[in-house]
C-alpha cells in the first residue's frame, strides 16, 4: 500500500510542472591522437522530483561521463560538444563556472564510486564534511568576528554530528576526529554519503556507491539512500551495472550502451520484458539461485573502441537478430508503448 501511495505522490508532483534535471542531446568527446573517443552521444534523461532513475549498462559504456558532464566536471582533453543539462529549467553549460561551483555540492551532489580516492587520507572525515558547510556558508559566514564566527563553527560541527549520525555512524562524537583509514569500507562510503548530504541537495548523482562492498552493506547503502529519497524528496540518479539493485531500487531504468541510451522504461517493463537485444543480453547473463536452471548466456564478443564505433548502432557486431538496415545510419530512439523507448530497427 506505501509503495502504490509513492506512485500516485509521483505523479502528482511530475502534473505540478517542470522536470528538475533534463538532458537533452548530451554529447561529450574525448579529442586523442588515434581518433575522436565519443564518450557520450546524444543522451536524453528527464528527472521529477522525487524520482529514483536507474542508469545501467556495462562498464565504460558512458554512465559515470554522463554524471560528470552534468556537473561540468569532465576531465581534460574531455568536452562537451552539444546538447543541454537543464536545472530547474537553466542550462547548465551556459553558466560561468562561479555560477556551477555555487550548484555543486549545494543543489546537486554526487556520490563517488570509491570512498578511498574521494575522502583525503591526511584531513579527518568530520572536518571533509564540515567543509562543504563553510563552501557554500550554509550555516553562516563564518569569517564573522568572534564571538559570531566562533558560534558558526560550533554549529557547522553540530550539524555535521547530526549527518554522520543519519548514515548511520556510531560514537559520532570520537569518529568525527578520526582519519579515513580508520573506516571500514562500508563506513568510508556512509561518510562519502554524508559529505554530499551535508548541503541538503535536491538532486544526487550516486555514481555505482556500492561497488567493492559486501551484499550486506551493499543493502544497507540502499537502505539509507531509500530513506534519504522519502524523508528529503531527493531526486537520486543511480549509476550501476547491477540489474538486480536496480530493478528494487529504482522506478524507472535507462540502459546504455558504446555512450547512448538503447532503451528506457519502468523498472517493471525493462526487466520484465526487455525489448533491446543488448538488454535481453544483460538480463540473460545474469546467474540465477532460484527457479529453473540454466546456461548462462553471455553476450558474443566485446565492446567496440569508442573511436571506432559502427556507423548506426554500436551493438550490430554482437548482435544476434542483426538486420543490413542496422548500419549506414542513426538509429532513432522509438516509442513502442506509453512511455516505453527504445533504440532498435526491429520495432
Amino acid at each position: 500500500m506505501a509503495e502504490v501511495d509513492e506512485e500516485v505522490e509521483l505523479e502528482k508532483v511530475k502534473s505540478q510542472g517542470e522536470p528538475l534535471l533534463e538532458l537533452r542531446n548530451l554529447t561529450t568527446i574525448f579529442p586523442l591522437k588515434r581518433g575522436v573517443v565519443q564518450a557520450v552521444t546524444g543522451v536524453d534523461l528527464t528527472l521529477h522530483r522525487g524520482e529514483i532513475i536507474g542508469l545501467v549498462g556495462e562498464s565504460g559504456c558512458g554512465k559515470s561521463m554522463t554524471m560528470l558532464s552534468i556537473l561540468r566536471l569532465v576531465p581534460y582533453p574531455g568536452k562537451i560538444v552539444d546538447g543541454k543539462v537543464l536545472y530547474k529549467g537553466e542550462n547548465l553549460l551556459d553558466k560561468p563556472m562561479g555560477k556551477v561551483r555555487q550548484i555543486r555540492g549545494r543543489e546537486i551532489a554526487m556520490i563517488f564510486q570509491d570512498p578511498m580516492t574521494t575522502l583525503n587520507p591526511v584531513f579527518k572525515v568530520g572536518e571533509q564534511v564540515r567543509e562543504s558547510l563553510r563552501i557554500h556558508g550554509i550555516v553562516g559566514d563564518r569569517r564573522l568576528p568572534w564571538p559570531l564566527g566562533r558560534e558558526i563553527r560550533i554549529k557547522e560541527k553540530q550539524r555535521v554530528l547530526r549527518i554522520m549520525e543519519e548514515v548511520g555512524i556510531p560514537a559520532t562524537k570520537y569518529r568525527y576526529h578520526e582519519y579515513p583509514h580508520q573506516f571500514s569500507g562500508g563506513m568510508q562510503q556512509r561518510m562519502v554519503i554524508a559529505t554530499a548530504l551535508a548541503c541538503e541537495p535536491k538532486l544526487l548523482l550516486a555514481d555505482e556507491p556500492t561497488t567493492a562492498l559486501d551484499v550486506t552493506i551493499q543493502a544497507q547503502i540502499l537502505d539509507l539512500l531509500r530513506k534519504i529519497n522519502r524523508e528529503h524528496g531527493t531526486s537520486i540518479i543511480l549509476v550501476t551495472h547491477d540489474l538486480g539493485v536496480t530493478a528494487e531500487f529504482c522506478r524507472n531504468i535507462a540502459v546504455m550502451y558504446a555512450g547512448r541510451i538503447v532503451e528506457k522504461g519502468t523498472a517493471d517493463q525493462v526487466i520484465q520484458g526487455p525489448r533491446h537485444p543488448y538488454t535481453q543480453g544483460l538480463l540473460h547473463s545474469i546467474p540465477r539461485i532460484a527457479g529453473e536452471r540454466k546456461r548462462i548466456q553471455p553476450i558474443p564478443g566485446e565492446v567496440p573502441e569508442p573511436v571506432d564505433l559502427p556507423e548506426g548502432c554500436a551493438f550490430y557486431p554482437r548482435c544476434d537478430r542483426a538486420r543490413p538496415e542496422c548500419l549506414g545510419s542513426e538509429i532513432p530512439m522509438r516509442e513502442i508503448e506509453n512511455g516505453r523507448l527504445v533504440r532498435c530497427v526491429l520495432y
